[in-house]
């Protein structure tokens, strides 16, 4: 309600997309949820891309360029919601977020290998209402 969206958002579903520096994602509409008036929520974690935001059709020239960067939230609703997007380039940059170990967790390698692993790639997490 926060966002102004006019109906209950129920997030349902979560897709997560790993990028790695060469990896883009094409040009695309998320069509496969039956109420299409739900937005799209995604979040951000890593290194940062271009996102790519077009119109109605996917001859249509891109609208936005946007840089993303690790812990942004975006929201495609209402109009934008039915626009194509995508992801064209990732950006070789060092990760932005200084990472603060508890002293409890100092030692653990799979977090060490967790946080040297996100300085090379890309995470993002979107969830939906599907229903």
């Amino acid at each position: 309600k926060q966002l102004g969206f006019t109906q209950e958002y129920r997030p349902e579903a979560g897709i997560v997309n790993f990028y790695q520096l060469d990896d883009t994602l094409t040009g695309h509409v998320d069509r496969s949820e039956k109420n299409m008036d739900a937005p799209l929520v995604s979040l951000s974690i890593g290194l940062s891309a271009i996102f790519l935001l077009g119109g109605l059709n996917r001859d249509d020239e891109p609208v936005r360029a946007i840089l993303v960067r690790s812990g942004d939230l975006s929201i495609l609703s209402g109009p934008t919601r039915l626009c194509f997007h995508g992801v064209p380039k990732i950006l070789p940059e060092p990760l932005l977020i200084d990472f603060k170990i508890g002293n409890n967790l100092n030692n653990d390698e799979n977090l060490e290998k967790c946080l040297d692993l996100m300085k090379n790639c890309r995470i993002n997490i979107n969830v939906r209402q599907v229903l």
